[in-house]
């Protein structure tokens, strides 16, 4: 499932509740490793390791931190976002693995096929 991340975090903010601020994300990680946590870029590399080595699910967001701010509708750098509860916004659906048990039996079956045909063409050759 591809979904917009910026109408996401717009949604989740408006219909859920999040925290805004690298340290206030920091502080959040330590009291509950089960939140989701929102990087910008620029995040500063001590609170992106605290955040990374807590248990916390990581959203990784492609920009800076005044880009995630603009995303999320404030006028000021974010560069951390510690997502509590996702309201109704699908931003969840990030987590979620895009292949099927079919496609990947699939590809496996088709994997087998290649290899099985590759070592069958030199035992052909005498």
């Amino acid at each position: 499932m591809d979904i917009d991340l910026n109408k996401a975090l717009r949604k989740t903010i408006r219909s859920g509740k999040v925290l805004i601020g690298s340290n206030v994300s920091r502080d959040a990680v330590k009291d509950n490793s089960e939140t989701t946590v929102v990087l910008a870029a620029n995040c500063p590399a001590l609170i992106r390791a605290e955040i990374l080595d807590s248990n916390a699910s990581i959203i990784e967001y492609p920009g800076m931190g005044i880009d995630l701010g603009i995303a999320c509708g404030k006028p000021f750098n974010i560069a951390a976002l510690t997502i509590l509860d996702p309201g109704d916004s699908g931003i969840m659906a990030i987590f979620e693995p895009e292949e099927t048990p079919e496609t990947s039996e699939a590809s496996d079956t088709l994997e087998t096929l290649e290899l099985s045909e590759a070592v069958e063409a030199p035992a052909g050759i005498e």
